[in-house]
């Protein structure tokens, strides 16, 4: 049976028509089938568009170098793009095989790669088909998840600035071998693809091929399924943002948005927020420890829940999420002398926000014989001076604002040689309020940022 009809550059046209106006189409390329094949349909695609109109064409191989055939690949791949005159990078990644499962690892090396590579208005072509959908689906069935996890790959979605596409989810893989063969197109193949002892290939190789023989619809069902799930998990994700209310500017869960719902309201809540401070959802257990011992502690206790480099904290009424460990600032100065890119901070960025508290930017960075700008942090005993009020322990300032007492110590200050100009998102001293419109320089810190990242 010929599927070649199946599988055109409409394809492409209908995964690019959900987000259009795209400035550059980046298409993974691993060199097996499925990103060969999807290469070479984004290829057919894009010499049908004007010239003058058509978003550049680019393709990216990543080499884990697991394999001894990895060098060899990556030169067919550089071929295959020189053959068809599309930009090829390359980029090699060490992959640590004992943080985990390999497939895991490697994903992750995988995606760390793509984000350093692609930039804002970018599209990233990926050639999952359905059945690896089907595939993800048994795997997340078999560890317990919930319709989000059920729900599988989407076919678009933003990762990072850039926009991930999935065009061939709607395709079997056998009509992607059918297409392949029509069009005489080579790939390579690799053998770890064959191991049945990793779970995926188990699924692939062992689970599907007699269910299919039984179900000749089975994909289709499958998909169908994970397609319901999805739906289902948008429309708790729409109760949840109900349920949240007004997101606090700090990120933070207020408890008074748990407490009232039943239990599964409140899961699915803490499941919705922890999702959008970057923080990895923990297993059910974890999540009930959540709501037991951090929502109903005493009100002056500082509760913790952690799992892996996550945790949940709270202080006062609210709680706080965090997807890496704290780290130990200890004595660092680190030098500023713009503003024009974030500036990396042991927890999180330090980065200019119009909406932020605004400090001179000629006190900061202007005049001469200015003495240095440094980020520094809390040793203890900074007192600062705000407009208008006599001089305050920062202490005193950090338990007025309500500020939770693990991020005292993390907290950026700014300091012009040996005065304290302000702390970013909190306070702007005496001396170094903006003067007009031209001088005002907002700067925040995202401790988020990190977690997210």
């Amino acid at each position: 049976m010929s599927y070649q009809s199946n599988v055109d550059v409409q394809l492409i046209a209908q995964a690019l028509a959900v987000k259009p106006g795209l400035r550059r189409i980046v298409v993974g390329l691993s060199g097996g089938l499925d990103s060969t094949a999807l290469l070479h349909l984004t290829h057919q695609w894009w010499l049908q568009q004007p010239a003058d109109h058509r978003p550049a064409l680019h393709a990216i191989h990543i080499n884990h170098q697991l394999q001894p055939q990895a060098e060899q690949w990556q030169q067919q791949c550089a071929e295959m793009c020189a053959r068809w005159q599309i930009e090829c990078t390359v980029r090699k990644v060490l992959v640590n095989t004992e943080a985990g499962s390999l497939e895991t690892v490697a994903r992750q090396a995988r995606y760390a790669a793509f984000r350093e590579f692609l930039q804002s208005g970018d599209g990233l072509l990926l050639a999952h088909h359905r059945d690896d959908q089907v595939e993800t689906m048994l795997q997340r069935l078999a560890r317990g998840s919930g319709p989000l996890g059920l729900g599988a790959m989407t076919s678009c979605s933003e990762q990072h600035g850039f926009t991930l596409l999935r065009p061939l989810l709607a395709v079997d893989r056998v009509q992607l071998e059918q297409f392949a063969h029509d069009h005489d197109l080579a790939w390579v193949d690799d053998p770890s693809n064959r191991d049945p002892a990793m779970e995926r290939n188990f699924i692939r190789l062992r689970l599907l091929p007699q269910w299919r023989n039984a179900r000749p619809q089975l994909n289709q069902a499958l998909a169908r399924s994970a397609r319901l799930a999805r739906e289902s998990a948008l429309l708790l994700d729409e109760l949840a943002a109900l349920d949240l209310g007004q997101p606090r500017a700090d990120g933070g869960l207020q408890t008074s948005a748990l407490q009232g719902l039943g239990l599964a309201r409140q899961k699915n809540l803490l499941r919705y927020w922890l999702r959008r401070q970057g923080v990895q959802p923990p297993s059910e257990t974890i999540t009930l420890r959540i709501l037991n011992e951090v929502l109903t502690a005493a009100p002056d206790g500082q509760p913790l829940v952690a799992w892996g480099h996550n945790s949940v904290r709270r202080y006062q009424s609210t709680l706080y999420a965090l997807g890496r460990p704290l780290p130990e600032p200890g004595g660092l100065a680190i030098p500023v002398d713009q503003f024009e890119r974030p500036h990396a901070l042991p927890l999180g960025r330090l980065l200019v926000n119009a909406s932020a508290p605004a400090f001179s930017r000629r006190a900061l960075l202007e005049g001469s014989g200015l003495e240095p700008l440094t980020v520094r942090f809390r040793r203890g005993g900074e007192r600062l001076q705000l407009p208008g009020r006599p001089m305050k322990p920062l202490k005193d300032l950090f338990q007025e604002e309500g500020v939770p007492p693990w991020l005292r110590g993390l907290w950026p200050i700014l300091w012009r040689g040996d005065q304290i100009a302000g702390l970013p998102g909190l306070w702007v001293c005496e001396g170094f309020l903006p003067q007009s419109g031209d001088d005002q320089l907002g700067l925040l810190w995202d401790p988020g940022d990190a977690a997210q990242d």
